[in-house]
């Protein structure tokens, strides 16, 4: 099989809409067959030992957890405590809109799932409250992505399991960019919010403690799973396993919104999730193993070094190369692909890895906001039921601050490794 071959292979794929697990199964493939002399074996055998990970237990937990909250109470009880508490201001709505969807991701670690569980009553709100449409969409949107930087993240497992990097660690100096990026947003929803006339609640402490009292067993799940990791108590599977049997326990018999039934079909659906986490995590496996066969590791790291001459360009570059791999790439195939291949740079100018698995996971939470691959554009568009392009024109603005959350994560290291106690950073993986 020629060069030319997989070429017409990848535009035949892309221009129907094939699912990108197939298109990097298929050109992987493709690939072997064309330079290497590999027995199928082999590449299945790879395939298995990548998902053979303990940390990979904990993926479907977090999933099976965020789907619960999303269909029973506690989603809904964590939104009524952003509105009595910020929904007050102009603008406001908009706020606790990604106030809650930080409380939230804190639970799920997964975007999409914190986009559709917070989404779905948000938007219908703000539109209610007199909120332009534009900015209901926008704003609802990119704080969803916040799901894979609020820890536990999945995309922060992962990394953790390509390069050996402390995933609790990941988790814990994911707590203050999560807060900068959630902060940024907000400030940027106040600013716009002001500008246009909105309907407003009253402020009332009575509501308020209301509204704090009914939502006390759901902020107790992010406590429970991050307080039990940063703790030492349990690792971050059994805080998985902890979260979901909680959130089971909470919505059966203290909430009682769902029914056992309801259990069979939430499952359902969190299968289905993870049948396509995984099987993009083995496809990426057999690409990322080609890779090292044609040693481009070496070959990326030797071009590297010709063109990165300091610390600054390293961080530069990286984040260049993730906004352009994030436009067509979702973040997990992302991740298995290019940190194995970027680690060894950052060894050379010392910067750490979980400063560098940071600066990934919002480098590629971007890409989460940009067409053509943009997973929450696409999800935002069929829960509203809005064109496409218009999402990715609301997402803008606010996209803007994200962007900025990453420049000054990446330059300001401090930011990541400031809760990591002195003396415990990352080991850069030889």
């Amino acid at each position: 099989m020629t060069l030319a071959l997989v070429l017409i292979l990848l535009a035949i794929l892309i221009a129907i809409g094939a699912p990108l697990f197939l298109i990097i199964g298929a050109i992987s493939l493709g690939l072997f067959r064309m330079a290497e002399d590999v027995e199928m074996f082999s590449l299945t055998k790879t395939m298995f030992d990548q998902l053979n990970k303990p940390a990979l237990l904990s993926i479907p937990l977090y999933v099976f957890a965020g789907a619960l909250m999303a269909r029973g109470e506690i989603a809904k009880r964590l939104i009524d405590l952003a509105m009595a508490t910020l929904g007050w201001l102009r603008g406001g709505l908009a706020a606790g809109a990604v106030l809650a969807c930080v409380f939230f991701a804190a639970i799920s670690g997964s975007s999409p799932v914190t986009l559709i569980a917070i989404g779905t009553i948000m938007y219908p709100a703000m539109l209610r409250y007199g909120y332009p449409e534009k900015m209901s969409l926008g704003v609802i949107t990119v704080s969803g992505s916040l799901g894979i930087l609020i820890p536990p993240s999945i995309p922060m497992i992962i990394f953790s399991i390509v390069t050996g990097t402390d995933v609790n660690k990941l988790f814990i100096a994911g707590v203050v960019p999560g807060i900068l990026t959630a902060f940024l947003i907000i400030l940027l929803a106040l600013i716009l919010g002001s500008r246009v006339e909105v309907n407003t609640q009253p402020f009332s402490f009575r509501n308020l403690g209301i509204s704090f009292a009914r939502s006390i067993p759901a902020l107790l799940l992010p406590a429970l799973i991050l307080g039990g990791i940063y703790s030492g108590i349990y690792n971050v599977t059994e805080a998985a396993a902890v979260g979901a049997v909680y959130a089971i326990l909470a919505e059966l018999f203290l909430f009682r919104q769902l029914k056992f039934k309801d259990i069979g079909d939430i499952l359902y659906d969190s299968v289905m999730v993870m049948g396509a986490i995984f099987i993009i995590i083995a496809m990426a496996t057999v690409f990322n193993y080609y890779l090292v066969l044609q040693e481009a590791p070496y070959w990326l790291l030797e071009n590297l070094e010709k063109f990165i001459t300091s610390k600054t360009m390293f961080l530069l570059v990286t984040m260049a190369i993730l906004l352009v791999v994030g436009l067509f790439m979702d973040s997990i195939s992302a991740v298995l692909i290019l940190a194995p291949l970027i680690l060894p740079t950052a060894r050379i100018y010392e910067v750490d890895p979980i400063h560098l698995g940071i600066v990934f996971i919002l480098g590629l939470e971007i890409g989460y906001l940009t067409p053509p691959v943009g997973v929450n554009l696409f999800v935002s568009a069929g829960v509203f039921n809005k064109p496409f392009g218009k999402v990715v024109v609301a997402v803008i603005p606010y996209m803007l601050m994200v962007l900025l959350a990453l420049i000054i994560v990446a330059f300001v290291p401090e930011l990541s490794m400031m809760l990591i106690p002195s003396g415990t950073e990352g080991v850069l993986p030889e």
